[in-house]
């Protein structure tokens, strides 16, 4: 357990949580930002909210087969600035993460900077603050930025994914972080997401995705259906390894736009992957061959996803004619117990 090594006694708060940060930044603790002291009164305090046993294992974490305990999870969850209430939530994410068909080990370990996305959806996300409105993103949400950033230290001090050590991105990204937003069920005019595979409305979820680059798409208000996806699968090009999925959070404003004409979900998914590909003559032979060994090309074009199903949609920010575009894929989806 990491606890805070202070000497009470002739020190200020101030200066207690300094030397903490200093301490637990020396071992290699942190993420590089400040951390809260994990107490053994403040990890009792956590373990308890989740319902379950300090000792209880939750998963084994790669590359360095760390034990993911209840009690490892509060410990990354208080350092992190977590509330007690996030608990499930957290558990939830590392059942997600440490699922066979999903590529944690490689995430740890690999040259990309790719990273965990969360999609959180049902009640859970009003009980605990969780943003899905305008700034969902952030900065400026504890919810948002604390679970994120603890889902990052656990797979640091559990995992063993010291940057520079077992974790190898040769960039490193600053969603690596912090990336976790709540779907803006209220203003979806179709089905919240955790419904599309196969959950009930009124379940609490988080669903992770395997995550890497990040777009921002502005524009298309005002035009027609057919020009906001054509607005929207521009910024959407092939990309090497982009067999994994494309999750696109579609504004308020362009999801109800859409909506009034007609599209469902999937005439959305079908017309994007319709869009989203570029001549064969854009790329480097050897990148087209690439991709079309993966089933995401021909001799003429190169696909951005190798069918309609892997382009993943929900519903997320505020007003605006925006859009995000992340690179995502293998999702998976898991029910927040005890909340």
């Amino acid at each position: 357990m990491i606890q805070a090594q202070v000497q009470l006694a002739g020190e200020s708060v101030a200066e207690l949580l300094t030397r903490s940060y200093e301490h637990a930044y020396e071992q290699g603790w942190t993420d590089g930002l400040p951390i809260i002291p994990a107490t053994p009164e403040a990890v009792q305090q956590f373990v308890a909210v989740s319902g379950r046993k300090a000792g209880d294992l939750i998963a084994v974490l790669p590359p360095r087969k760390g034990r993911a305990t209840v009690e490892v999870i509060a410990v990354n969850a208080i350092m992190a600035g977590c509330r007690p209430e996030y608990m499930p939530v957290l558990i939830a994410a590392v059942e997600g993460l440490t699922d066979p068909t999903y590529p944690l080990e490689l995430m740890q370990v690999t040259t990309n900077p790719m990273t965990p996305f969360l999609l959180v959806n049902g009640p859970v996300r009003k009980r605990l603050e969780i943003n899905y409105g305008t700034g969902c993103l952030g900065p400026g949400w504890r919810a948002n930025s604390t679970i994120g950033r603890a889902v990052r230290l656990i797979l640091i001090n559990g995992g063993g994914a010291l940057p520079g050590v077992y974790s190898k991105t040769s960039f490193g990204s600053p969603l690596r972080y912090s990336y976790i937003c709540g779907e803006n069920e209220e203003e979806n005019p179709w089905t919240p997401f955790h419904v599309d595979r196969g959950f009930k409305r009124g379940d609490s979820t988080v669903t992770v995705f395997k995550a890497s680059n990040f777009c921002n798409i502005s524009g298309g208000e005002g035009v027609g259906p057919a020009e906001i996806l054509r607005q929207i699968a521009t910024n959407m090009p092939p990309m090497y390894g982009g067999g994994d999925g494309v999750l696109l959070l579609l504004g308020v404003n362009h999801a109800q736009s859409l909506h009034e004409a007609g599209l469902t979900k999937c005439d959305i998914q079908q017309r994007l992957w319709e869009l989203a590909r570029l001549p064969v003559s854009h790329f480097a032979e050897a990148f087209a061959s690439t991709e079309r060994g993966a089933g995401r090309g021909d001799a003429e074009t190169v696909w951005r996803a190798r069918s309609p199903d892997e382009i993943y949609i929900a519903v997320a920010g505020g007003p605006g004619p925006q859009n995000v575009y992340i690179g995502a894929g293998m999702p998976q989806t898991r029910v927040i117990r005890g909340i």
